[in-house]
């Protein structure tokens, strides 16, 4: 009996595989990857444990999109991250850089348009750099990591939408800047292995499943530009009270939990499953697109059917410029948090076009927007605050 349990130990501690730094990316890799915007396949989550199987061959794929790794050279903010040996242009106008060990992927920061739709450029480098990839991992691996970002943005470039707010803090005639800070903290424990089966795969493969525990809070400075001591940074959390509005609904602690599925022999992440914050639904689901091609959208790739939110966060109107579609009937919602359409509107467009909405009639909060084609494929779906003065 002892001989059958060891046996039985042995093999599922050897069943079990190491993920190593072969995964990692270098320049000239392509990733790609498709979206379940709305899983329903079952056991997405499961409890921590050893020798799993998770089917995922029955997702759905919303949209795809492709994440190239390039050389630094020839990057627009090149210079600023001298020590960078991967680029990825994120989007039309922004560019990640990254920089890789024998045991890590670092996160160094980020150049070009603000990634809260703003309209300004900024350059953000993580302090410390964000470590996205560890190598080796194996299972009950456990990690944390801390990290702080500061974004300043001079008043002049911010959206006139935000003059009323800027004046009411005091002093608000004198501000010249607000900066935007950002606490990063990420918890993660390889808490399972098994093998994972994906849309179109024709074996299974083989995983560790870490999960991510990922809290970002949010502060507002603003900079009065008097002599000191009545000017210099202020937080503007001693102006205004959690939860009164405006500028106060942008502060405060994000909270985000995923799943991870991570191969030995794979470069890409197999799967990637967004959870609800009691762990009970997978909200989306981001996974290896074993065909390679879809004729779901991409998203945000160049040339690619996108849609955008200006500005967001938004406080009395926001523009939602449409961008490469196919001729074809699109009907815009808008949800509320707990996915009642609030306002949709449909209309005929080829190419580019924009809807302008007055936000007069919302509530301040969270919303998302999507965007539908006549045959009901999904050409996005992001998400809107609104802030109200």
């Amino acid at each position: 009996m002892l001989l059958a349990v060891f046996s039985a130990l042995w093999f599922h501690a050897s069943a079990q595989i190491t993920v190593t730094a072969a995964t990692f990316p270098a320049v000239g890799d392509t990733f790609r990857y498709a979206i379940d915007l709305s899983p329903t396949v079952n056991n997405l989550i499961t409890p921590p444990g050893s020798n799993q199987t998770w089917d995922f061959s029955g997702l759905s794929i919303d949209q795809t999109f492709e994440t190239i790794y390039l050389t630094p050279a020839g990057g627009a903010y090149q210079s600023s991250f001298p020590g960078a040996e991967l680029r990825v242009n994120a989007n039309a106008n922004g560019e990640s850089y990254f920089n890789v060990t024998n045991t890590l992927v670092e996160l160094l920061g980020y150049g070009g348009g603000d990634p809260t739709g703003l309209g300004v450029n900024v350059l953000a480098r993580f302090s410390p750099p964000i470590i996205e990839r560890r190598s080796p991992l194996n299972f009950i691996d456990f990690n944390s990591q801390t990290t702080d970002l500061s974004l300043p943005f001079p008043t002049s470039a911010l959206p006139p939408a935000f003059d009323s707010l800027i004046s009411s803090v005091p002093g608000g005639n004198f501000v010249d800047s607000i900066r935007v800070r950002l606490h990063f903290e990420r918890q993660s424990v390889i808490d399972g292995w098994g093998t994972v089966l994906l849309p179109n795969a024709s074996a299974p493969k083989d995983v560790l499943r870490e999960r991510r525990n990922e809290y970002t809070t949010t502060a507002l400075d603003v900079h009065v530009a008097l002599p000191a001591p009545i000017g210099g940074w202020f937080d503007i959390a001693t102006f205004i009270q959690p939860g009164s509005g405006g500028l106060a609904d942008l502060l405060g602690t994000d909270t985000t939990y995923s799943y991870r599925f991570i191969s030995n022999t794979d470069k890409e992440d197999i799967a990637v499953v967004t959870a609800s914050n009691d762990f009970s639904t997978a909200e989306t689901v981001r996974f290896k697109n074993i065909s390679g091609v879809s004729d779901a959208p991409g998203l945000d790739a160049p040339g690619a059917a996108s849609i955008q939110a200006f500005p967001n966060p938004a406080i009395q109107w926001v523009r939602f410029e449409c961008t490469n579609l196919p001729a074809d009937e699109y009907t815009l919602k808008i949800f509320d948090i707990v996915g009642k359409v609030v306002w949709k509107e449909t209309q005929h467009i080829t190419g580019k076009r924009s809807f302008k909405v007055n936000l007069e009639d919302f509530n301040k909060g969270t919303y998302l927007y999507s965007l539908v084609n006549q045959k009901g494929l999904i050409i996005g779906t992001k998400r809107l605050v609104v802030v109200k003065p």
